[in-house]
């Protein structure tokens, strides 16, 4: 039967799968420059650049003010324009990813189904296919994450990526949601669980957040969007600054189809990872099982407290991802190697019919218009 057939690939043709697999990402991540750079040059909508903006210079300490401040610094010494360094920094951590996550295909022993998990609309494909939310500073925490991963397992190393998560925390608070995957990549770089270092993180993230919530103050205090105008930033709609914050769940009941389709794919992207682990590295399959539920326990109230569900599903699944890899086999080779999982079409077919549905989502919901028209 077609869904039971096993996909030999012949050496040559895991080399050209290769090049055509860096060449597909590189491209897709320039076409994301450009639509960043058009964003940059022209703000008229500006969910790309103007929570980068959050500042302290407006009402003093509040959440998320942290790089705002820095990039007013660098402008006063530099004169760059604002929108012209979030650009800079978009592309150079959006390259970060990039660049390490196709280090990966180097550093472990992969197949075709893992190639196709990486390329998956919720985890390396997400900036191309909503370019709104491309750039976004949970960027930073992906490459952070990602860094650490590939870095050498030291004491000094867990020192930089505890000091990069609790600093992280400043820049966007979001980061306390994913705090079990700090924990989870150490547990998987250290194959064992480092009391003191989860308890010290654990400790600093709350008192982080704590000081956050309790000291800071909103977002804007009436002289934000005044104070980047004089800096040569004005957004003519769509902008953080104009949120109302008070958020309320009915927006989520009201639009309730679309949003439990983003959950239905978070859940399906969890299994798609989790069935790879049951058929080849079994021994990491109750770890994995056990994560997840503290994971998605952990990552919930965030679900509860915002509406951008696909941007927690592309960090969720993402840093996912960088956990998953690091259970896979090391390549001791200097070139890259396959293994020799065996690889059903069934588990392609699926993965492709999954990722044109959720492009589809994602490009303004337009399945949830198809299946409306459908039961009409």
């Amino acid at each position: 039967m077609l869904f039971e057939t096993i996909m030999p690939i012949s050496e040559n043709k895991r080399e050209s799968l290769l090049k055509y697999f860096h060449a597909g990402g590189i491209l897709v991540y320039i076409f994301v420059f450009i639509a960043l750079y058009i964003k940059a040059k022209d703000p008229v909508s500006g969910w790309t650049i103007s929570d980068w903006l959050i500042n302290y210079s407006d009402g003093g300490f509040k959440r998320r003010g942290l790089l705002g401040d820095v990039l007013f610094y660098i402008q006063d010494v530099s004169g760059l324009r604002l929108q012209y360094q979030i650009l800079i920094f978009q592309i150079l951590t959006l390259s970060g990813i990039l660049y390490g996550t196709f280090l990966y295909l180097k550093r472990y022993k992969i197949d075709i189904f893992y190639m196709c998990i990486m390329a998956s609309p919720y985890i390396l494909s997400f900036p191309a296919l909503t370019v709104r939310n491309a750039g976004r500073r949970e960027v930073i925490l992906i490459l952070i994450v990602l860094w650490y991963s590939l870095a050498k397992k030291t004491k000094f190393n867990d020192g930089i990526l505890w000091t990069l998560y609790i600093v992280f925390l400043f820049i966007h608070e979001l980061g306390f949601f994913f705090l079990p995957f700090i924990i989870w990549i150490n547990y998987s770089k250290w194959q064992k669980i480092n009391f003191k270092y989860i308890l010290s993180i654990i400790v600093a993230a709350f008192i982080s957040v704590g000081i956050i919530y309790f000291l800071g103050g909103n977002v804007n205090e009436g002289e934000s969007l005044s104070i980047l105008k004089n800096r040569g930033v004005v957004f003519q709609r769509e902008n953080i600054f104009d949120m109302e914050y008070s958020f309320d769940f009915n927006f989520v009941l009201q639009h309730k189809l679309s949003f439990l389709v983003h959950g239905i794919e978070l859940f399906i992207t969890i299994f798609q990872i989790g069935l790879y682990i049951y058929l080849f590295v079994r021994k990491s399959f109750y770890t994995y099982i056990c994560c997840n539920i503290i994971g998605v326990l952990w990552v919930a109230p965030l679900f509860y407290l915002g509406i951008d569900w696909m941007r927690w599903n592309y960090i969720y699944s993402t840093l996912l991802f960088i956990v998953f890899t690091s259970l896979l086999s090391i390549n001791n080779s200097k070139e890259i190697l396959f293994n020799n999982n065996l690889i059903k079409s069934s588990y392609l077919i699926c993965s492709v019919i999954f990722y044109i549905l959720v492009v589809l989502h994602l490009q303004h919901d337009v399945m949830i218009e198809w299946v409306k028209n459908l039961l009409s």
